[in-house]
Formats: C-alpha cells, sequence, structure tokens
C-alpha cells in the first residue's frame, strides 16, 4: 500500500536522544533486564517528549528521534529528559545516561517519518554528543536566550557532507552561572587538525572542524568495522575537542594504544588523547597475536610526526 505523498518543506525541530554505555548495561544487567531497562527509558522518553508539544517519529535500540514544532520545545523536553535520568534510581548501581542532539528547520515529512538536511544534523550532533550533555546549533538557539535557554558556543565545526561551517552550541541545564553560560564568540587561534585511521583497505579521515565522531566497532553501522571477536558492536570513537582527537572507550573488554614512543595502555570507559602516531586495538591487548590492529596518525598538531611504531 503506497504511503502518504510528501508534505513538502515544513518547519520543525528534530531531537534524537541516544543512551551511553548500552554495551556497558547490558554486561551488567544481561539481556533481558537491559532490554527491559532500555525500553522503559525510550517510553519515559516519549512520555517527556509528549509533555512538550512532541510527537516520537521513531525508536531504534537504544535511540529514540522526536519532531517538535517550535525549537523551545525542543530544547525544554531535551533539559526534561536530562534532568529526569539525573534524578532517576538505580537499577543494580547503574544510572543510564543519554546524550542529545537537537536541530530545527524545514524538513520533508512523508509517511509518518521526516527527511532531510536538518535530520542529517540532528543525528550527527547526537554522535558527537556525550553523556548527560545537550549539542544543537546557534541557529537554532536564535531567540530562545530570552526564554531561559542558557547555552555556550563550542565553536565553528564542518559537519561531513556540508559545504559551510556550523555553531555548534551546547545548552547548559545543571544550573550553571550565567555569567559561564552565555552565548560566547568562537574562540580565535583554536588548532585545526586532522586524523587518519587505517585498517586493511578501511580507510577514515577527518578533521577537528567536523562535529560527528568516529565510531569504532564490530557493527555494520560503524565508520570503521572491526571484524575481531574481542570488538564490541559499538566499541569505542574518536571525537575531536580544541583541536585535538580523544579516543573514548565505551566497550566490555576496553582498547589498548600504543603511541610512538610510549607504552602500551589500557582505556576501558575513560578516554586517552591521540597524537602523532601509534595503533589502536579493541579488546586485547597489541602484545597478542592474531588481533586487528588499527593504525592512527594525525596531523597538525605540534605532537603529530614520523611513522606508526
Amino acid at each position: 500500500m503506497p504511503g502518504s505523498p510528501p508534505s513538502g518543506d515544513t518547519n520543525r525541530a528534530i531531537l534524537f536522544a541516544d543512551v551511553r554505555d548500552s554495551a556497558g548495561i547490558t554486561e551488567r544487567l544481561g539481556n533481558v533486564d537491559s532490554r527491559q531497562l532500555i525500553g522503559a527509558l525510550m517510553t519515559d522518553l516519549g512520555v517527556i517528549t509528549g509533555a512538550h508539544n512532541g510527537s516520537v517519529i521513531k525508536t531504534i535500540g537504544d535511540e529514540i528521534m522526536s519532531a517538535f514544532r517550535t525549537p523551545l520545545d525542543a530544547a525544554l523536553a531535551a533539559i526534561d529528559m536530562q534532568r529526569d535520568l539525573l534524578v532517576r534510581p538505580p537499577v543494580d548501581g547503574m544510572r543510564p545516561q543519554v546524550g542529545i542532539g537537537l536541530n530545527a528547520g524545514p524538513v520533508v515529512i512523508e509517511g509518518g517519518d521526516v527527511f532531510g538536511d536538518v535530520v542529517n544534523v540532528a543525528s550527527r550532533l547526537v554522535g558527537k554528543a556525550m553523556a548527560g550533555q545537550i549539542l544543537t546549533t546557534g541557529a537554532t538557539l536564535d531567540g530562545l536566550e530570552e526564554a531561559g535557554i542558557v547555552s555556550r558556543s563550542l565553536g565553528e565545526h564542518l559537519m561531513r557532507g556540508r559545504g559551510e561551517h556550523v555553531n555548534l552550541c551546547e545548552i547548559l541545564w545543571r544550573g550553571e552561572t550565567a555569567q559561564l553560560t552565555t552565548l560566547a564568540p568562537k574562540i580565535a587561534g583554536v588548532p585545526h587538525g586532522s586524523i587518519e585511521l587505517r585498517l586493511g583497505d578501511q580507510v577514515v579521515k577527518t578533521t577537528s572542524e567536523e562535529a560527528e565522531a568516529v565510531t569504532l566497532g564490530r557493527g555494520s553501522e560503524n565508520s570503521l568495522v572491526v571484524s575481531g571477536t574481542s570488538a564490541s558492536r559499538q566499541h569505542a570513537k574518536v571525537t575531536t575537542r580544541s583541536g585535538r582527537f580523544y579516543l573514548v572507550d565505551h566497550s566490555t573488554n576496553g582498547t589498548f594504544v600504543r603511541q610512538a614512543g610510549e607504552d602500551e595502555i589500557s582505556v576501558h570507559r575513560d578516554e586517552v588523547l591521540l597524537t602523532g602516531c601509534g595503533f589502536i586495538r579493541l579488546g586485547a591487548p597489541l602484545s597478542e597475536e592474531g588481533a586487528l590492529d588499527i593504525a592512527f596518525q594525525t596531523s597538525g598538531d605540534p605532537d603529530a610526526g614520523g611513522s606508526p611504531p
């Protein structure tokens, strides 16, 4: 049966909320209990969406996508989602957290789904958001400061697939002082660099101006797919802050990193600065035979240089 015809451009604010460290939740609670916990969380996020005049477009595993008629509704919903999670009682010592990305502008509504560049940017923002963080754009925040939405600029970023820079901003919801949280101008002199990650014939390169993270793991949805059995489906990501690159692990078995001139280190549910060149291995020490090594090389930062050890 054919779906409904597209509605044409309609202004909407699109919000994505994604559960962080879902692999750790599954490891701690088991498959059944973790799915029940995340399912209940998705339901609660949907209730908050409805309370702010929004509609849930879809849920995909541990991620929810919602649409709102105004950016203010979306921003207030995002804040309520984070505050709700902050006071939820922990389950077996764990309190789930989400990263949120939202963006507003013209979209196409078709067959109950929403499409367009606004949706793509919102999806990339949630991919960069850390646990407890709400990321958006300066254009989305235009006029919301008068409504009491407090935010700060994270500078201009170039997003993959777009020819123009985006003013990346963070909505601050924890009660920080206004003096520290007003929208700031772009910070001049932030260094720009790039990083290349290589595994066999897979090569991924990103720059410090791009807003989305490079994801590593066993799942086909990752930027770099690692087929080894020690790798989690969504194992780790490489993200950028202030012109530098950080590997963030959220896996079951941890990530092992050896940088030029340094000893191998283990990163588990933590992050490490990547400089120069070296190797990354998901879930097993680099000293073990037979695992898959990811070579990395940074450029444009003062510590970069040389060939992988």
